[in-house]
């Protein structure tokens, strides 16, 4: 019988490595017939947006600049949305970060905490919450 996890991030791309675990999670699951809900929370919020160029000298070495293009998840979150995984953020958490009206990835959803995410908690069989 399928269950439903949900995943609470609270890390951003280049933090650490909780949201490739989390979108490597994600796809083991909806792979096995369950469902996969995403709740992105503090920096996670920022795995919501779509990726925008950056305009101007970059001051970062090329070595970390490369590993942080490998940490990157943009494309990693439109394939799991298309896989079936239900993915919301925090609005909230988006204002305070300055991020809310950027552009989001096509599927992900507008969300609250207040809301969204004890709707995720009521139709959940496992809760996980990812942080550092």
């Amino acid at each position: 019988m399928p269950k439903t996890l949900t995943i609470m991030l609270l890390s951003g791309a280049a933090e650490n490595e909780d949201s490739i675990f989390a979108v490597k999670l994600t796809k083991a699951a909806l792979k096995r017939g369950h469902k996969v809900n995403i709740f992105l929370y503090g920096n996670g919020v920022n795995l919501s947006k779509k990726e925008t160029t950056i305009q101007g000298p970059l001051h970062i070495a090329e070595r970390l600049l490369n590993h942080i293009e490998d940490t990157k998840m943009g494309k990693e979150m439109e394939e799991v949305i298309k896989m079936g995984a239900n993915i919301a953020t925090c609005h909230t958490n988006e204002h305070a970060r300055g991020i809310e009206a950027c552009e989001y990835i096509e599927g992900v959803k507008w969300g609250d905490i207040g809301h969204t995410f004890c709707d995720f908690l009521l139709t959940s069989d496992v809760l996980l919450a990812l942080n550092h």
